[in-house]
């Protein structure tokens, strides 16, 4: 049976807790087992859809307003948040998924809202090429509907590396969807079908 494909997961909590927030305001009702605190977070377990892949790391990047204290108990609620892990079980004809928690970065938000974006994405997209060009990873699965993103994810396949993207329909952004080989839509995970 061939090995698993690696996968990293790179979560933009900014952007989903946004576009969460957005959609939630228009009315869309959401799902019981999505876990939000607002302008901080938006979490479903399936928001990771590994496939074939084992996910060797998941981590959720934010940023939140308040003393250490705040943020610690922040980076533990994250933490403590859990994706769905591909897991192969001792027959080779089965095969289930697995939970897994989290790991996150949340930075202290004390400058102007948009450098700490800037500050944000930058970490993101450092981590995503570093993992890239070490060859840590197979694919990238990234959760962001940004932009930003896509020179950084670009150079990604240039390594012959794969890109999942996984995004909201409301800003999703048209060249971010067309870097991805594999587009996860959030839009059922989070919210009841309208």
């Amino acid at each position: 049976m061939p090995a698993l494909s690696r996968m990293m997961v790179f979560a933009d909590g900014e952007n989903i807790v946004s576009r969460f927030q957005a959609m939630h305001k228009k009315g869309s009702e959401q799902q019981p087992d999505v876990q939000h605190e607002r302008d901080v977070f938006a979490w479903h377990p399936q928001a990771v859809q590994p496939d074939l892949h084992h996910v060797i790391r998941a981590t959720y990047y934010t940023s939140a307003v308040g003393d250490e204290k705040t943020i610690w108990e922040i980076d533990e609620k994250i933490r403590s948040l859990q994706f769905q892990q591909y897991h192969l079980v001792a027959s080779p004809h089965i095969s289930g998924l697995l939970g897994n928690k989290l790991s996150s970065l949340v930075l202290k938000r004390t400058k102007k809202p948009r450098e700490i974006q800037r500050n944000r994405c930058s970490n993101v997209r450092r981590y995503i090429l570093v993992n890239a060009y070490r060859n840590n990873l197979d694919t990238v699965y990234i959760i962001t509907g940004d932009g930003d993103f896509v020179p950084g994810l670009e150079d990604v396949k240039r390594l012959g590396k794969r890109i999942y993207v996984a995004a909201f329909s409301s800003g999703l952004h048209p060249r971010i969807r067309a870097v991805a080989d594999r587009l996860v839509d959030l839009d059922g995970c989070f919210f009841f079908a309208k």
